[in-house]
């Protein structure tokens, strides 16, 4: 039987769509997350279930994230247990998705794949009419055997260049909050993404609970760069919910590029993972985006598997 996910129905959904998706979410994550939608902003989760009550597949598709409404976009997913393939489970579920992103007039419909998924997936999805966007290169860190001997030097370079590097508390205020997020819309539309993907920026107001009120944000793990008082790069750590950490984000505006200020606020991440007991931080980037790739095999990340995101033409 397939029905909307109930309150009930929630955990032990969402464990089975951890198993499909690359970014993890425990129970109060989810909650939080769907805080930033508006109350009348229509969310699809469903599930299959079997007589005996076993949660046999699920889907989901939504119209914005991280309180950013997408353009003319849903984002879908369906995953089956593998007990439970190729008895049209994924077939169905799937065109519920489409139908939830028809009925809510978007024009394409995006599907993310994990690599190890791919054989499967990859025939079922490009049936359908669904063709590759863009691919993301995972990679794993161990910060305890990093290398920061380094860090306080380019520190100090950087602070002889008027570019101070700071944790984001430590300057906290309304004024600096403003101006974080002055800094991280930029940041945001700067980094690769396809021409035709768009999104509506979130509000300040919603920008500032995502980032100061999320559950899994480690606020003192929230480093800035500084140029006198306007913030020109960040980045920052979120808990998982196996207790390793990932990247939230990382990003220099593009005036400020090439002068290593992006790898002096990963090291200070690292850093703090380190001396925290953090034992792994995830982190995934496009795959062509060749500087931050490098950054990240400098500072110990090991690729991992890459997650394909395919998208479908739903109308012209």
């Amino acid at each position: 039987m397939i029905r909307p996910v109930g309150p009930a129905d929630l955990l032990s959904w969402l464990g089975l769509v951890n198993q499909v998706r690359y970014w993890q979410d425990d129970l109060e994550a989810l909650q939080f997350d769907d805080t930033l939608r508006p109350p009348e902003e229509p969310v699809l989760r469903l599930g299959a279930w079997t007589p005996d009550g076993t949660l046999a597949a699920v889907a989901e598709a939504v119209l914005s994230e991280d309180g950013s409404r997408h353009e003319d976009r849903a984002m879908g997913l369906v995953g089956v247990d593998p007990v439970y393939r190729r008895q049209g489970l994924g077939t169905r579920l799937a065109d519920e998705v489409e139908r939830f992103a028809t009925s809510n007039a978007c024009r394409w419909a995006e599907a993310e794949v994990r690599e190890h998924n791919l054989p499967l997936a990859q025939p079922f999805v490009e049936q359908r009419g669904y063709i590759e966007l863009e691919r993301y290169r995972t990679s794993i860190q161990i910060p305890s055997t990093v290398d920061l001997r380094g860090l306080d030097a380019l520190r100090s370079r950087l602070n002889a260049e008027g570019i101070e590097l700071v944790a984001f508390p430590a300057i906290d205020s309304p004024s600096a909050r403003a101006e974080l997020y002055r800094a991280m819309m930029p940041i945001w539309r700067d980094m690769p993404h396809e021409p035709h993907v768009d999104w509506e920026d979130p509000t300040p107001e919603i920008f500032a609970r995502g980032i100061f009120e999320r559950p899994s944000v480690l606020l003192d793990g929230f480093f800035v760069a500084r140029d006198g008082e306007r913030i020109v790069g960040l980045s920052y750590l979120a808990r998982r919910p196996d207790g390793d950490a990932e990247v939230g984000d990382t990003g220099v505006l593009r005036d400020y590029r090439r002068r290593g200020i992006a790898r002096a606020l990963k090291l200070m991440v690292t850093h703090f993972a380190a001396q925290h007991g953090i034992a792994r931080v995830h982190t995934d980037n496009r795959a062509d985006n060749a500087g931050m790739l490098a950054i990240n095999r400098e500072l110990g990340f090991v690729p991992g598997e890459q997650i394909v995101i395919f998208e479908k033409t739903l109308r012209s």
